[in-house]
């Protein structure tokens, strides 16, 4: 990864795997990927007690995925793609776990596995899936707006108040607000995905409700990056579009900047009442059951 020229990716020459992450990772985007490795180390070390209990082994399948791993990454060299080096790591590592460790270690390993993951960066969803995310942001908006009797305009991915003849107002006098795509959502998706899963891994411990639970992270984020752009709204109706929201073509106010802490905080708020509602409406035994069958998987090895 730091050694072998890889790919060019946008460029003329080749240069690393890790060269590319380092670069991607200071897209804001992308910049929880640089704190994975760490994450993953926790996740590890807190089960390595759990580890030491289980028998090492080996798996012949394990040999199968690292051959498997060594012909993707070549691929991805020969085509001069770095996601098929990304993949291929993936593919090494499983492999060498279930080769040398067996498939009980590996089992244990695999959220670990999971959640490194969301280190590689995969900027063509943003090309593929970013625009949508960006209508879909301006008409749910328009929507609310509408709904709660504030007349809004929506045009492209801008989203403004209505004319008001009565009181002289023109088109954009109360709010202007084009959604951009960093405003779409996508920048916080791919980071509330890491936390989303952290939060189902952690809160709840029957796999089918943190299945449940992560499930709910795209529409979360959805309706948590529209609070956003409503607060931004409510206060250029209140304060001014200059204060709030600032100057698109030069920059963004200090508050625009400030808000996008608000995404965050408003999923969390929505994570723990859908892991609130999983536990009143199914019981609250999950972490209790689960330790019961621990127990009983590791009684024994022991």
């Amino acid at each position: 990864m730091a050694i072998q020229p890889y790919a060019a990716g946008y460029g003329h020459f080749r240069h690393t795997i890790l060269a590319e992450l380092l670069m991607q990772w200071k897209d804001p985007t992308w910049q929880h990927g640089a704190l994975l490795p760490f994450i993953v180390g926790f996740l590890l070390w807190r089960r390595r007690g759990q580890l030491a209990q289980i028998p090492a082994s080996s798996s012949s399948w394990g040999l199968a995925l690292i051959v498997l791993a060594l012909f993707l990454y070549y691929a991805g060299f020969r085509a001069n793609n770095f996601y098929c080096g990304y993949l291929a790591i993936m593919t090494l590592i499983a492999g060498a776990s279930l080769w040398l460790d067996g498939g009980q270690r590996s089992r244990a390993r695999l959220f670990a596995w999971l959640m490194l993951g969301f280190m590689w960066p995969l900027p063509f969803l943003e090309e593929s899936i970013g625009y949508q995310m960006r209508l879909l942001m301006v008409k749910s908006t328009g929507f609310v707006l509408n709904a709660l009797g504030i007349d809004s305009l929506v045009s492209g991915t801008a989203l403004q108040s209505m004319p008001d003849m009565a009181l002289g107002r023109k088109a954009g006098d109360l709010f202007s607000v084009g959604i951009a795509a960093p405003c779409s959502g996508m920048r916080s998706l791919f980071a509330l995905l890491v936390v989303g899963a952290l939060f189902s891994y952690f809160r709840q411990r029957l796999m089918w409700r943190r299945v449940a639970l992560f499930s709910l992270i795209l529409p979360i984020a959805i309706v948590a990056n529209m609070m956003r752009i409503l607060v931004l709204i409510f206060t250029a109706m209140v304060v001014g579009q200059q204060w709030a929201i600032g100057d698109a073509e030069t920059e963004v106010s200090a508050f625009h900047e400030f808000t996008g802490i608000v995404v965050f905080l408003v999923a969390l708020l929505l994570l723990q009442l859908a892991s609130w509602l999983l536990d009143r409406s199914f019981g609250g035994q999950g972490f209790k059951r689960s330790r019961t069958v621990s127990r009983q998987v590791v009684a024994p090895v022991l």
